[in-house]
């Protein structure tokens, strides 16, 4: 869809909103007769406005329809949202930000999945991640057997 078209569906939605606010703001200052021709002046508009409203909306969902290529952001990744959700930032190559806004649940099902498919991908493309992250510490101190422990935790 064309720039000028959404412009235009704009300015008719902006018109007809203006046009049936001005009708209401002067049927309140009259009486009459031309209380009611302005009042149903100002009901026509509205409706019209609506129309062109909803044309609008649908005319937007259509130009913004598809995928959002982003990168993550650098900067701040993942951040809390109002104390309640989570926040995966990203940006995409105009510069852009993305959000997406996950409930605790769905933050926990995303980063196991990003961590499952990291990982794979990771085993795929020759396995670098384990340069990159340590998992555990070394176990060289471990034994096969827990000592058993005694009275104040001291071995026994």
């Amino acid at each position: 869809m064309r720039p000028e078209h959404l412009f235009n569906v704009a300015v008719e939605f902006a018109e007809a909103t203006g046009k049936a606010e001005r009708a209401r703001a002067l049927a309140a200052s009259t009486t009459g007769d031309e209380r009611t021709v302005l009042t149903n002046t100002a009901t026509r508009w509205e409706a019209v406005a609506m129309r062109r409203g909803e044309f609008l909306r649908a005319s937007l969902r259509e130009a913004l329809r598809g995928t959002v290529i982003a990168e993550p952001d650098t900067e701040q990744p993942a951040a809390l949202w109002r104390r309640r959700h989570v926040e995966v930032r990203a940006r995409t190559g105009d510069g852009s930000r993305v959000r997406v806004r996950c409930t605790p649940t769905q933050a926990v099902a995303l980063g196991t999945a990003l961590i499952g498919l990291a990982a794979l991908t990771d085993q795929l493309g020759g396995g670098v991640l384990g340069e990159t992250i340590a998992t555990f510490p070394p176990t060289s101190h471990s034994t096969a057997e827990p000592e058993a422990s005694g009275e104040n935790g001291k071995p026994a």
